[in-house]
């Protein structure tokens, strides 16, 4: 089998039309540069260069490999541009996608300041509640907030998705505080239809509640608007509702019982390399949702 090194070095020698200025060209001597072409026909059986005292010229046959080996010789020219890119300063497109609620509250803040220090990025985010399938959709990184990754992902755990049970104090005050999760059976549930069993309810010690009332929906922060206004109680991740916690719209219950198996994951397909842009971003995440993310943050002025 031959070398892909002779193909190149022949179409080297032959791009610069001698063996003295091809040796310069590769910080080698004529006569090694010349051996090596030697050694090259014999390996294929053939005349590649009819040479002289003052020239060489392609024979028919060589005319016909230097085709082949000169785009050998630029494929390795482009391979050697591609990994000295990914090398280099952080650039090119970078393709995101994200839960949509979360996207919006905690992705889309990032977008301004992340390109403003890294000019020569440019980012396309995708916000939707789908899971992004690794092997058919085109992104470099994606936010998943499961429990777990699947091992076709390279995966950077940012932050727990704790949940936390809760209402206005308004509601609370008209249909009392429940002190037991088997209290919700006689309260007004708001369900989020997007998950596998949105009308049971999980909490520790594997303790299950079936819940029911007058709204349901599969989108986060329509739940949440629902919950503010006062149409009820529900269960929700605190990364949707801690500011509402925090300025005391909501008012959180049954705290000891809440539990959450949710983690919030930044994932890279496996079979994609981690180029500059994308270690720049997945940087960018850990420093602002490590070790405590925004949402568990107190309000600025709240000591």
């Amino acid at each position: 089998m031959l070398h892909a090194q002779q193909m190149i070095l022949f179409a080297r020698v032959v791009d610069a039309g001698s063996f003295a200025a091809a040796a310069k060209v590769l910080g080698q001597t004529r006569a090694a540069v010349s051996k090596q072409i030697a050694a090259l026909e014999d390996r294929i059986g053939a005349q590649l260069l009819h040479r002289t005292t003052r020239s060489m010229h392609l024979t028919e046959i060589g005319a016909e490999f230097y085709a082949r080996c000169a785009r050998i010789a630029q494929e390795a020219e482009e391979a050697e541009r591609a990994v000295a890119s990914l090398q280099g300063a952080p650039r090119g497109l970078l393709r995101i996608a994200a839960p949509l609620t979360f996207g919006r509250r905690y992705l889309a803040p990032l977008v301004a300041p992340f390109l403003a220090a890294l000019p020569e990025i440019a980012i396309d985010l995708v916000l939707e509640d789908r899971l992004p399938d690794a092997t058919r959709d085109a992104f470099d990184v994606a936010i998943r907030i499961a429990p777990r990754t699947d091992s076709s992902l390279i995966a950077r755990r940012l932050a727990d998705s704790a949940h936390v049970v809760c209402g206005t104090p308004d509601y609370f005050a008209r249909e009392g505080v429940p002190e037991s999760p088997d209290d919700l059976r006689h309260h007004r549930c708001l369900i989020y239809s997007a998950l596998p069993t949105p009308r049971l309810w999980r909490f520790r010690d594997r303790k299950t509640v079936g819940v029911k009332g007058p709204f349901s929906v599969n989108h986060g922060e329509s739940l949440r608007r629902a919950l503010v206004d006062g149409l009820g109680v529900a269960y929700l991740p605190r990364f949707i509702v801690g500011d509402d916690l925090e300025a005391g719209r909501l008012q959180a219950v049954l705290e000891d019982w809440a539990w959450s198996a949710q983690k919030v994951w930044a994932v890279v397909p496996r079979h994609r390399i981690l180029t500059p842009k994308v270690r720049a971003f997945l940087d960018m995440l850990e420093a602002n949702f490590t070790p405590v993310p925004p949402w568990e943050r107190p309000a600025p002025g709240v000591v």
